[in-house]
């Protein structure tokens, strides 16, 4: 597992110090400007650029999955929103420690007293994210409100942009644990106690349940609702939305514990089918916030008859 003292989860190829290479010069060159200027500069980029890559063409599909009735200019709207914000976002990967300096200006936090009454629960927390607007400033606004937090995250594939990207996240004061068994184990210890974590919980996974998102069916992980069960944490919804260049509103629900009636398969189904619910309403008020490049209902979708 990566630590301070040593910062590459995984020794550098000739592939990543090329790509370090070639990436450094840019990011010094950005990281001098304001972080409204590169965010502007580089989604005026993404829309331009974005909807005629091949990659646009999975957006396309997933959108007429959900919605098949939507209108080719809307849709085309879409795409460029979704490619806006996708570029945006790797211009506040850069500027996170600009953002973080700035943030009582740069967050907006409403339902900020659930972050306080999380904190003096005296129980652990879950805190659901999804890919929208930016998910990293979760972390920043739980900061914000004193409330400690572990993460687990999945590593960069190249071990020069990970180290750089935790060390800017650790600048936040959160503790950062690898994906894997050792990041399990420690997750396990923090919610056996008091601490609090956050899940990014609109991913495809493997196993799960098979349960509607955006009406859709999809395999939903479990992990929220049963560590939630297992460990008496609370659950608390988080949305985030880009209101412009660097600028978020955060909107946070009210914790509340998992369904408990006593049939843990049922609780877990029950509990996720909730979460899927509450980021489905966010994503279609806001769709060109979501990433819809995952192939989050699989490789051949099919609505339902």
């Amino acid at each position: 597992m990566a630590q301070k003292s040593d910062p590459y989860w995984q020794k550098p190829s000739f592939k990543h110090r090329v790509e370090i290479a070639l990436s450094w010069p840019i990011y010094i060159l950005l990281h001098k400007l304001p972080v409204s200027a590169v965010g502007s500069l580089l989604g005026a980029i993404g829309r331009t650029i974005g909807p005629h890559i091949g990659l646009s063409n999975r957006i396309r599909d997933n959108v007429r999955l959900v919605w098949p009735e939507t209108q080719s200019d809307r849709m085309e709207e879409i795409v460029r929103g979704v490619w806006d914000n996708f570029t945006r976002v790797i211009s506040d990967y850069w500027s996170l420690d600009q953002i973080r300096r700035d943030q009582d200006r740069r967050l907006e936090i409403v339902g900020a007293e659930h972050l306080d009454s999380l904190l003096t629960s005296g129980k652990s927390g879950i805190l659901l994210a999804g890919h929208m607007g930016n998910w990293e400033m979760v972390t920043l606004a739980a900061r914000m409100h004193g409330l400690p937090l572990t993460v687990v995250y999945r590593p960069f594939n190249n071990p020069f942009i990970d180290a750089i990207v935790r060390d800017w996240q650790r600048g936040s004061g959160v503790e950062l644990i690898m994906k894997g068994r050792e990041g399990a184990r420690r997750l396990t210890q923090v919610l056996k106690g008091d601490g609090h974590t956050i899940m990014l919980v609109d991913v495809r996974m493997n196993e799960g349940v098979d349960i509607p998102f955006l009406g859709i069916d999809a395999m939903t992980p479990t992990a929220p609702a049963a560590l939630a069960l297992k460990y008496d944490a609370l659950l608390v919804p988080v949305r985030v939305e880009r209101m412009d260049s660097a600028r978020f509103r955060l909107t946070v629900e009210e914790p509340r514990p998992p369904v408990n009636t006593g049939n843990r398969n049922s609780d877990i189904e029950a509990t996720m089918r909730w979460i899927n619910g509450r980021f489905s309403e966010w994503i279609t008020e806001r769709p060109e916030q979501w990433m819809w490049f995952h192939r989050r209902w699989g490789k051949n979708p099919k609505r339902p008859d």
